[in-house]
């Protein structure tokens, strides 16, 4: 006898109940309209992350560029624009589309545009307002499309947003300041604001700037101990560089110290060591100016005596007369401090004002011939 199998008839006259099916049917669609919208926002919101690093990579590196090319001898260039732009464009690593939409600044030549006082798009930069007074300059950029557009279309955006939504902006902004370092890892070599003064003419008469060619008339003798033979209307004995008047090592590491113009250093009575003899070869094989400390007060002699810093000059090593080591100028080709004393040892060399990079520099000190550059936001 056939098996009688009974079926339980709902009131609808359906068999079974498919409410959960229903529900989990839409709680999948749900879900997934949930999740495409989550890719939508990653993705699209991703897009713009990277483009604005990009964008910041290019203005730092158009802002460092102009501040570094207005800081040297020759003073900003009038195609700040331009450069700038092309600067922007090569740091957009993904497409070399990016726009400098500002470059503004100040600097005491009056080559770059003041920047507004304030305005919406300077949120962009650390300080909604320009730095105080000094010299600085500041570039903005923005997207650039092939359509010289300067939105960036979404990938999924319209999904979410619709189709009036075409994507936005993107910005970027950079500081850069020059000026007289304050702080800066310099070769411990430092030299009175008074000789500093005698050899400049009280801060007015630089031999130029490398590569250009230098008289020889510029060349100073410097004295590291005992009297070179070269009078300098300087107060105290230039022996050692224990006075004002005198020049002298600073205690240091492998021939480097970090200076800071507001404290005082121990002297070192040393003369120097084999890492000073390879950078001050360096130095004048190459001709460039490196950084060296001012000093305007000095206390003590010997090992107890303490230099109290009052700036940076950028000072050209033409040769040296020390112990162990010795090169003839290279301008005047001068193989001797002096031959009235034996015992005179000194480094050759001229001032100039030039743009001089080393490590850890930070702005604020005063204008003695060295010139650095700092990102300020």
């Amino acid at each position: 006898m056939p098996r009688l199998i009974k079926r339980t008839i709902d009131r609808t006259g359906r068999g079974g109940d498919d409410r959960g099916a229903v529900s989990t049917l839409v709680a999948i669609v749900l879900g997934l309209g949930l999740l495409l919208g989550i890719g939508a926002l990653v993705v699209d919101t991703g897009m713009l992350y990277v483009e604005r690093a990009e964008l910041q990579n290019g203005a730092d590196a158009a802002a460092l560029a102009l501040a570094q090319d207005c800081g040297d001898a020759d003073g900003c260039a009038p195609d700040a624009q331009q450069i700038a732009t092309e600067l922007a464009g090569d740091n957009d690593a993904s497409d070399g589309k990016a726009d400098a939409s500002l470059v503004c600044g100040n600097t005491a030549a009056g080559f770059l545009t003041p920047c507004p006082a304030d305005d919406a798009e300077s949120s962009a930069c650390l300080g909604s307002r320009p730095p105080a007074p000094g010299n600085f300059v500041e570039v903005r950029t923005t997207t650039r499309q092939d359509d010289d557009s300067t939105v960036l279309p979404p990938a999924f955006g319209k999904i979410l947003r619709g189709d009036d939504y075409d994507g936005r902006g993107v910005l970027a902004c950079a500081r850069a300041a020059w000026g007289g370092p304050r702080a800066a890892v310099t070769l411990p070599l430092t030299i009175s604001f008074c000789e500093w003064q005698y050899a400049t003419g009280d801060g007015v008469d630089f031999a130029p700037a490398p590569p250009a060619p230098a008289d020889a008339s510029y060349e100073r003798v410097l004295s590291v101990k005992a009297d070179h033979g070269d009078p300098i209307p300087c107060p105290g004995s230039p022996s050692g560089g224990d006075l004002p008047g005198g020049f002298g090592w600073l205690a240091n590491s492998d021939c480097e110290v970090d200076v800071d113009i507001d404290g005082s250093f121990s002297a070192d009575p040393g003369v120097s060591g084999a890492t000073c003899e390879q950078l001050l070869s360096v130095a004048r094989t190459s001709g460039e100016p490196i950084m060296i400390p001012i000093f305007d007060v000095a206390q003590g002699t010997g090992s107890n005596a303490t230099y109290q810093m009052h700036g940076f000059a950028a000072f050209v090593v033409t040769g040296y007369d020390l112990a162990g080591f010795k090169a003839t100028s290279t301008l005047t080709g001068r193989k001797k401090c002096s031959s009235a004393s034996s015992a005179a040892k000194c480094v050759f060399g001229y001032f100039t004002k030039d743009l001089v990079t080393t490590a850890d520099t930070v702005l604020g000190g005063p204008d003695l011939g060295a010139t650095t550059v700092q990102v300020i936001g």
